[in-house]
């Protein structure tokens, strides 16, 4: 559909600038406490891994303004710096959550929202607000902008040439960081001409075709954020962007490279139908996409009381998407990669890994028992999930069917999941709080024997979940500050 002269751009930037605290339903606000309490767990499992030291060595670096909390690092610096620093660490162990248009906007939202609000000395209220208008602007562009994948007669064919998540992310930030700053119409309007034409290059069908991963995958996530931090502050200072960027023929989506677009799916509902509902939370650190198989695996090991050392081989039924050489590999070898493994995930959760960075350590990765399981799992399509478009609505996906025929025992147990835990469009998938709470503390716990470190992320957890002061941002920040740092002197030793 055409965006000729119809105002997008100008309708978008006053929902960011109206919207506040009290406009939110209740289910949001505590959506948003739920997104906020995985992402910053996400964080903190990534602080000894090797991406998380090399971000927290570089923004240490630069320093700037204390003014915004870097987890693990035991001074503020720069609202831009934390922001890159934090976002970053949320992506690197592909634990967060993914919005059904394969996109992880938690990382960039909750970071670039919270640098700024203790930039400028906002409350939990505000923090929240900016969580909700940030999510919901990344959500409807990319809603808007379709699925990254091709489809043709119903049938995936691919990845899309061009187009992808990245940019989408650095939308999410821009909206977090406008509400956040308290930048009027006009202001976001500009600020989204900044951070739309300052967006990161469409690199997701390098990421599809390599074989080995690099640590920021299609996009650096601290980028994204950094971006909508900056294009917010400079809007607010009086920089000036493309005020139409969102309209016309040669809008975002035409010069990013998105084959459609579908304006009616960009608007529709907006300050109604609030996106972050239709997130999407991990149980398990690796890509979205394998968790279909993994949702059926954990059936048949909870019916079935299967055990590692019983299996024989694994045959895993994937989606068209999760078919390529990096989904394939039975030993990859190093842990960005193994995030993509269908062999690594089956292999951590039958022998019971805990969930977090101890995935990806030197054990996990080179053990003998690992490789030994990982080459009996191959890969296969799965028939039901090749026909996408009857799982595709407004741009997104919903369920995509995966699954698993295990060997063991002389017999062939199989199982196919249409929707994976921690989907919210199904009661038996909906993560409750109680587990994601579990996740935080398992993305924090050193030796998986409830240390004292485990006690303090509950406490952290709590906290979070508790945030609602409308006079600054409670104490949840330091303490959540205090945990990573205790997290770093204790180096799980990690390299991820």
């Amino acid at each position: 559909m055409s965006g000729i002269n119809n105002g997008l751009t100008r309708r978008l930037a006053g929902f960011v600038a109206d919207t506040r605290y009290e406009d939110l339903p209740p289910e949001v606000v505590d959506e948003c406490r739920r997104l906020l309490l995985d992402t910053v767990g996400c964080a903190l499992g990534a602080v000894n891994t090797d991406s998380g030291r090399i971000a927290l060595e570089y923004v240490d670096s630069l320093g700037g303004s204390p003014k915004a909390t870097v987890l693990g690092l035991d001074a503020k610096i720069s609202a831009t710096n934390a922001a890159y620093a934090n976002a970053r660490l949320a992506n690197v162990l592909d634990a967060d959550d993914t919005f059904p248009t394969s996109t992880h906007f938690g990382n960039a939202t909750v970071f670039s929202a919270l640098a700024l609000a203790e930039h400028f000395g906002r409350s939990d209220r505000d923090l929240l607000a900016a969580i909700a208008v940030g999510f919901d602007v990344g959500a409807r562009i990319g809603s808007w902008m379709g699925a990254p994948f091709q489809v043709r007669d119903g049938e995936v064919v691919g990845w899309n040439e061009l187009g992808g998540p990245p940019a989408t992310v650095t939308w999410a930030a821009a909206g977090a960081a406008a509400s956040a700053t308290g930048l009027d119409s006009l202001q976001v309007n500009h600020a989204f001409g900044v951070a739309g034409a300052n967006s990161p290059q469409p690199t997701i069908r390098k990421w599809a075709e390599s074989p080995v991963q690099p640590m920021y995958k299609y996009a650096d996530a601290g980028w994204c954020a950094e971006i909508g931090i900056s294009a917010a502050l400079l809007a607010g200072r009086g920089s000036t962007g493309f005020l139409d960027i969102l309209d016309g023929e040669n809008a975002f989506w035409r010069f990013y490279g998105s084959p459609t677009h579908d304006d009616e799916v960009l608007l529709n509902g907006l300050g109604r139908d609030w996106q972050i509902l239709n997130t999407t939370y991990k149980p398990w650190p690796c890509c979205r996409w394998i968790h279909h198989p993994l949702t059926a695996f954990t059936r048949l090991i909870e019916q079935h009381g299967l055990k590692a050392g019983e299996i024989e081989r694994i045959v895993v039924r994937a989606n068209p998407l999760a078919l390529t050489q990096i989904f394939r590999d039975q030993q990859p070898q190093d842990p960005l990669t193994a995030e993509f493994s269908h062999a690594h995930a089956m292999a951590a959760l039958a022998y019971g890994i805990p969930v977090g960075p101890r995935w990806y350590d030197e054990d996990a990765m080179k053990a003998p028992h690992m490789a030994a399981f990982r080459a009996k799992v191959t890969v296969e399509p799965e028939p039901r999930s090749s026909n996408i478009a009857q799982w595709m609505g407004g741009g997104q996906w919903r369920g995509i069917p995966g699954g698993v025929e295990v060997y063991a025992r002389g017999t062939r147990f199989a199982e196919t999941a249409d929707y994976a835990l921690g989907d919210p469009w199904s009661a038996e998938t909906r993560l409750p709080g109680e587990s994601l709470i579990d996740k935080f503390v398992s993305m924090c716990d050193d030796d998986g024997a409830r240390s004292e470190l485990a006690d303090r992320a509950a406490s952290c957890a709590a906290a979070i979940l508790a945030a609602d002061s409308a006079d600054g941002l409670s104490a949840w920040v330091p303490e959540v500050a205090g945990l990573s740092r205790a997290l770093r002197r204790t180096a799980v030793g990690v390299h991820a």
